[in-house]
């Protein structure tokens, strides 16, 4: 049996998808991109407080009362693939300026945002 210091270390030793993902209306079309270092769990966690009713983000949680569920999509916006010897605060800075490129390309095409 696996004592709790080999189940901390394994999981520490675990890799997670890293990446932006979205939350869109399809009503309005308006996103919201939130960039993690674990994306399914991210994902989880944010559907998990629209349903509750708690999701930081007050605007999209009153569209998601507004329009229900079924309005929204939720996707995987995109994948960092950083380098194996990448520190934890290496890989937080280039997500940082990922989810800026995209933004500021999003923008310029007209989009919205939360």
């Amino acid at each position: 049996m696996s004592t709790k210091r080999e189940n901390r270390n394994a999981y520490k030793q675990m890799k997670f998808r890293v990446g932006i993902f979205q939350i869109k209306n399809l009503q309005n079309n308006k996103l919201f991109l939130k960039t993690s270092t674990d994306l399914d769990r991210a994902f989880n966690s944010d559907q998990f407080q629209l349903k509750l009713g708690s999701h930081k983000n007050t605007e999209l949680q009153n569209d998601w009362n507004t329009f229900g569920s079924d309005n929204f999509e939720f996707g995987l916006f995109d994948e960092l693939k950083s380098d194996e010897t990448a520190t934890e605060l290496e890989i937080k800075t280039d997500l940082k300026e990922l989810l800026k490129l995209h933004k500021d390309q999003l923008l310029i095409n007209g989009s919205m945002f939360y």
